[in-house]
């Protein structure tokens, strides 16, 4: 079987390829699977996701600490119904 490799550095890569974004807070650890589909809709498709460019404007929905450890993972379902697609 052929590996194939792709590139995916966009919120728009992200959701054309079927992954999602998880946020975890640096000080208190709580961690939350992020709507990419809202992310699209605030940043735009184009927006490059990679290094700390989204890191440091999360804020922590439990303790208020902005900055995050931002990971890929697979998304069982990237799009919210009435969201764009």
């Amino acid at each position: 079987m052929e590996q194939r490799t792709i590139r995916i550095e966009t919120l728009g890569d992200l959701a054309a390829h079927g992954y999602g974004l998880n946020a975890t807070c640096e000080r208190c650890r709580h961690r939350v699977d992020l709507a990419v589909w809202a992310l699209i809709a605030r940043l735009g498709r184009s927006f490059v996701y990679v290094g700390k460019t989204i890191d440091s404007r999360l804020r922590c929905s439990r303790c208020g600490e902005r900055g995050a450890a931002v990971q890929i993972h697979t998304a069982l379902n990237p799009w919210k119904p009435d969201g764009p697609q």
